[in-house]
């Protein structure tokens, strides 16, 4: 007969239960650990909205956007809302717009633009964004002469007429008291043989090759703006030229400028790629 039977079943039920609990106490504390917290939901970007004198522009298939602190904006929606009308031209990359005597130009990657033939910087260069020409919101204001704004608490670019009679660029009105000899126009002139002139272009390396040939009337004188850079051609007693520049990649239109007895003759050009 065995005394201690019983009670020895008894107390190695008992560490058995104790030690079962003791291994439990571990695994709730890891899974209670390893619960992932509740992470509240970030709030949603506020959408960069357009407006011209307080009525909202659409953006049909890309809307504006901030990049790198820069608003961008899609020219064309804005500029036909303004009364411009707006050409492609895939071959250059290069967007022109155009409404009454203004001619503005810009070329996709270059930090100008051309308004009737003046240069103006800008902030980014154009560029492609989902198959549209976004450009700096400034550009508005600098090439297309209109007020622009920017409404931080709604994210709203806010465009406006310059005066509440502008209609693009509109002239001033003519004062009865100055002289009629205040609007003489400036003499045209045709120094630049526009038909000879040729540009090409072509990439060594990481640089662009330029090439521009032409004729235009002896004794002119003759630059070309690159950018926003001018250099000085050198004229035969023909009045032929050929000008060689190499520099950044990736240019797309050049000026030319004659100039003779005080007068100018201004040419732009768009440059042909080649092999």
């Amino acid at each position: 007969m065995n005394l201690f039977g019983n009670g020895v079943n008894v107390l190695l039920k008992k560490v058995t239960s104790l030690l079962l609990a003791i291994a439990l106490v571990p695994m709730a504390a890891f899974s209670a650990a390893a619960a992932p917290a509740t992470v509240a939901p970030k709030a949603a970007q506020t959408a960069v909205k357009v407006e011209y004198n307080k009525k909202q522009i659409a953006f049909p298939d890309q809307a504006p956007i901030i990049s790198q602190g820069r608003t961008l904006v899609p020219i064309r929606p804005i500029a036909e809302s303004l009364g411009f009308e707006v050409q492609w031209n895939e071959l250059t990359r290069t967007v022109t717009i155009n409404k009454g005597k203004d001619n503005i130009r810009l070329v996709v990657t270059q930090k100008i633009a051309k308004k009737n033939g003046q240069t103006i910087n800008l902030d980014v260069p154009a560029q492609i964004v989902n198959k549209r020409t976004v450009v700096p919101v400034r550009f508005i204001a600098e090439a297309l002469s209109y007020k622009v704004d920017w409404d931080p608490k709604t994210q709203t670019v806010l465009i406006a007429d310059v005066n509440p009679n502008q209609v693009g660029q509109q002239e001033k009105p003519k004062d009865p008291t100055k002289p009629a000899t205040d609007e003489k126009k400036p003499e045209q002139v045709a120094y630049i043989d526009k038909e000879s002139v040729e540009g090409k272009t072509f990439s060594l390396a990481n640089l662009g090759v330029y090439q521009i040939v032409g004729k235009v009337e002896p004794g002119t004188e003759v630059t070309v703006t690159l950018e926003d850079k001018t250099y000085e051609v050198e004229v035969t007693a023909e009045g032929t030229f050929e000008f060689y520049q190499s520099t950044n990649d990736g240019i797309r239109s050049y000026t030319l400028h004659a100039e003779k007895d005080g007068k100018k003759d201004t040419f732009e050009g768009d440059f042909n790629k080649t092999n």
